[in-house]
């Protein structure tokens, strides 16, 4: 498919923390991380511009974190309501009635001498109000020095509800010590409702919001999920507003050019809706600020600051002034697992990163959501499909400096039945460097367990082939629960006779480092032992496995260890992972590094049969999907978290 962009650079999401401004908060986990967008422009100009693709995730303060009460019907789903304090009978829900689904209002401020809110100015009605939006003022972040009290303002929006607008302000409060005007926010925007929830299969899909009340959401279900299905009692859930280009650039102040004539301006361009899309580059629609307001390239008089970014996806700016430029706006990226959402056969669409770092596309994208079943069969349409032949795979495009680069899953190693894992020590080379006696993927079985009353439990287990430094895991294994005299005791903590004590999961089930190593026997460091071992032969322990179901070779990435440049290969028989080549063994692996086993089958255009098993896409930017599947529907296409494994 043709497109406008020549070339572009791409840079990197950094991480803080997201908190909800208005919320029930019910765990600290749930949160995700939040960060400062730094985007490096290269300068251009309007005949060679330069472009860039940004990927600004979700926006970056929910308004709720929690459990719903449950799905209604007609795409509704409902809230738990809680009493109000000063009228217990009246109960209220967490949002406020009617401002979902509307398009937000803008105001500012105006101080007198005193530090106090003297007037509001609207800068932007809003429209869709189906009620009265709440407001709020920030506080005074630095008292007047001659202020002795300082407070924050209140105000109220005046509403027309014939017209679904604000019309005005109220102020309730003006507060004093502000020696700023203060800045202001209304209620209102496209919010998506986010499934948060990591027993749910669909955690990570995301909802618009149509409308709403107190308790209630009206969701946008245009792939007709069966929400009665997902969206059940309890379900942990988020409700965060979209990003649009005011709200993402900048509504009248912005970091790019802007300009009354649009030839002079930076461009943004939106990739048109998939049911919009005719294939050409018409499908990319261009936008610009002329200094008060966002308009259409094509269409000056029509604004556009308040278009919508889904969650997922990528725009692209066309930097069209000669000075490099670096963006920095605020973003969240999620830990949870998100979603793409795909097209139809024969449309596209730019998606984003959505995590803070680089991710591999053997990653991101798994196994079990690619087929090379080109049916009709829901199982199949709504997969990634691969296929030896690129015209005949869905594609994924990056841009470069010389324009788009175009990928492809040839189905390699689709039908691994059981990802293998791997373990590493610290380097036991030179430097710290790696050797090949650092990476284990063994299991045996646990024939004995000592129950010392201090120091490390000792472990027998025939010809386990370890050596000290691994990191091994202990599963079933159970014991007869002892005190601190290592007698055994019942459910009491009556001391009973040897065999008789209450019988137990053991202590030493978990992941322990292993000291003291001899042929037959090993100790766990730093382990307390509760129990006498019961030797049944249910007591495993392992370091990994080498999967079954392979059928190529596959990549290994090592993170971490304080260690850097490892390189190894996973070298496939049999359908397992028997042998690993290490290519280059790094430096300074003090601690154990984490090795990530790809499992590859990306190719490119231009390398003939060589596979790509390490393309990356940076973090902060984002890709051009082509859907080629010639039964494939509009489908979620559900990601893999970079901590899933």
């Amino acid at each position: 498919m043709g497109s406008p962009v020549k070339g572009f650079i791409l840079q990197a999401f950094l991480g803080m923390l997201v908190l909800c401004t208005r919320s029930q908060v019910f765990a600290s986990n749930l949160s995700e991380p939040m960060g400062v967008v730094t985007i490096n422009l290269s300068g251009g100009s309007p005949e060679a511009p330069s472009f860039t693709v940004v990927a600004p995730g979700i926006h970056g303060s929910c308004i709720f974190r929690g459990p719903i009460e449950g799905f209604v019907s007609d795409n509704n789903v409902s809230f738990y309501r809680t009493p109000e304090l000063d009228n217990p009978a009246n109960r209220k829900g967490p949002f406020s009635n009617g401002v979902l689904g509307s398009v937000q209002g803008r105001a500012s401020t105006t101080l007198d001498e005193n530090g106090s809110v003297s007037n509001l100015n609207l800068l932007f009605s809003g429209n869709g109000y189906r009620d009265r939006p709440g407001v709020s003022l920030t506080p005074p972040s630095n008292p007047k020095n001659s202020a002795t009290v300082y407070r924050a303002a209140t105000v109220e929006a005046e509403w027309n509800s014939s017209l679904s607008v604000i019309t005005g302000f109220s102020i309730l409060e003006k507060g004093v010590g502000y020696d700023q005007p203060p800045a202001v926010y209304i209620e209102g925007g496209p919010h998506y409702l986010k499934i948060i929830d990591t027993e749910s299969n669909y955690s990570g899909h995301s909802f618009l919001i149509n409308s709403n009340s107190d308790h209630v959401l009206e969701l946008n279900n245009s792939l007709n999920l069966p929400l009665g299905s997902i969206l059940l009692k309890d379900t942990l859930v988020e409700v965060l507003p979209a990003w649009t280009l005011g709200s993402l650039f900048g509504f009248t102040e912005i970091q790019l050019q802007s300009d009354a004539n649009a030839s002079r301006a930076d461009w943004i361009y939106l990739l048109k809706s998939s049911a919009n899309q005719i294939g050409d580059n018409s499908d990319y629609v261009a936008h610009f600020h002329n200094g008060t307001e966002w308009k259409l390239v094509n269409s000056p008089n029509d604004s556009t600051s308040h278009y919508k970014i889904s969650p997922d996806e990528s725009v692209i700016i066309a930097r069209r002034s000669e000075a490099d430029k670096v963006l920095t706006f605020n973003g969240i990226s999620p830990v949870i697992p998100t979603t793409w959402y795909l097209t139809e056969f024969n449309r596209t669409k730019l998606v984003s990163n959505p995590f803070p770092t680089s991710i591999k596309l053997s990653d991101i994208i798994g196994n079990e959501t690619i087929t090379d079943d080109n049916s009709s069969a829901e199982e199949n349409s709504t997969r990634w499909l691969a296929h030896r032949e690129q015209d005949l795979a869905d594609n994924i495009q990056i841009l470069n400096s010389s324009g788009w680069s175009t990928y492809w899953h040839d189905g390699t190693n689709l039908t691994i039945s059981k990802p293998a894992v791997i373990s590493a020590k610290a380097g036991s080379g030179i430097g710290g460097s790696l050797t090949m006696r650092d990476f284990s993927m063994d299991s045996g079985t646990i024939q004995s367990v000592t129950n010392p009353p201090s120091g490390s439990p000792l472990i027998t287990a025939q010809n386990h082939g370890l050596e000290p430094g691994f990191w091994i895991k202990i599963t079933g294994a159970t014991g007869r629960l002892t005190n601190d005299e290592k007698i055994q005791i019942n459910s009491l903590g009556d001391e009973v006779d040897t065999g008789e004590g209450m019988l137990i999961s053991s202590s030493i089930n978990g992941r322990w480092e292993i000291i003291n190593v001899s042929t037959d026997t090993f100790e766990l460091n730093n382990c307390l032992v509760d129990s006498d071992f019961e030797e049944n032969g249910f007591a495993k322990w392992t370091t990994g496995n080498p999967g079954e179901g392979y059928d190529a070779n596959v990549s290994l990435s090592i993170l971490g260890g304080g260690g850097q440049g490892a390189r190894a290969v996973g070298i496939v028989e049999g359908g397992k992972i028997t042998s690993i080549s290490l290519t280059y063994g790094g430096l300074f692996y003090t601690s154990p590094p984490t090795v990530v086993v790809h499992p590859g089958g990306w190719n490119s255009l231009g390398r003939g049969e060589a596979p790509i098993n390490d393309l990356l896409i940076p973090a902060g930017s984002g890709a051009l999907l082509i859907r080629k599947h010639p039964n494939g529907i509009k489908s979620t296409l559900p990601l893999r978290s970079i901590s899933q494994d």
